[in-house]
């Protein structure tokens, strides 16, 4: 017998137990160095350049080789240039990131976004996705599995429609999650999108965890109320913080004041990395 395990709630500390040197209305400010904000500015004036030189082919050079993951100067600085979508191969970069900067004892995951098309159409037959989820992985002594998705809201624009958002399985208190920083189960599209995810890893599970302790028969489907972003192209960097942030107790706390500066970061985080194998000082020079 298991004993039974309470929810966690996302709670505020009441007044009578908040520390008198603490700040608890204060919020993380993101803030950037000077060498981030020079690697960044470098990023997006060689893209530029790029961009002007040839404007419908793009020759710039990897500045990004990540595993089997490559970016280009140009393919970075529209990612990441004020108001730019971030492609979905500079977003498994960032999923990538996000893994290697978790404590060896974490037990949050973040699978890949290209398994987005499969889980949405129910075809769960491929060689990766199975291997992510063969029982030697012990995927349920996690706490939380998180999946980036790509879902395309306006059907009317089946290139520039896309939005990421966030399905989290949390294990730990025994729910799906939705964090997305644009719309709430409320919304008809969104609650459609996130209960095909929630069939489709339950249809996983039963396939490679049927024996687990962890039986997903009682978990709902929740909303998380996460930070909003105010456009329509802000969505990826959003969905990057805060996968990479939340871990079910407390909302990462930013606006979308923030994020032009969580955009150097996280440009200059990519770059100037030990794991890019891109001589991108050379190419930023």
């Amino acid at each position: 017998m298991h004993p039974h395990q309470f929810e966690r709630r996302i709670i505020k500390r009441p007044p009578c137990k908040r520390s008198p040197f603490i700040d608890y209305n204060e919020r993380k400010v993101y803030m950037s160095k000077p060498e981030a904000n020079r690697l960044y500015a470098s990023v997006i004036l060689h893209g530029r350049i790029n961009e002007e030189e040839s404007p419908d082919v793009d020759t710039s050079a990897r500045v990004i080789e990540h595993g089997k993951y490559f970016v280009t100067v140009r393919e970075l600085a529209n990612s990441m240039k004020k108001e730019g979508f971030v492609l979905s191969h500079v977003m498994e970069v960032g999923i990538q990131n996000i893994m290697m900067n978790l404590p060896p004892d974490s037990k949050k995951l973040v699978m890949p976004v290209r398994f987005l098309v499969q889980m949405l159409n129910m075809e769960l037959n491929g060689k990766e996705l199975i291997s992510r989820f063969k029982k030697s992985n012990r995927l349920d002594r996690k706490d939380m599995i998180m999946f980036p998705v790509l879902e395309n809201i306006d059907k009317t624009k089946p290139k520039t429609g896309n939005h990421y958002w966030i399905f989290n399985v949390n294990i730990r208190d025994r729910r799906f999650e939705t964090l997305d920083s644009w719309r709430t189960l409320k919304n008809k599209s969104l609650d459609v999108c996130a209960r095909k995810m929630v069939a489709s890893f339950q249809s996983l599970w039963e396939e490679h965890y049927a024996s687990s302790r962890v039986s997903l028969d009682e978990f709902g489907l929740t909303n998380i109320d996460v930070p909003k972003q105010n456009n329509e192209f802000d969505c990826g960097v959003f969905a990057l913080t805060i996968a990479n942030g939340w871990e079910a107790r407390a909302v990462p706390n930013f606006t979308a004041d923030d994020i032009p500066s969580i955009r150097k970061h996280l440009t200059n985080m990519w770059v100037d990395n030990a794991n890019n194998t891109a001589p991108w000082k050379t190419i930023l020079k």
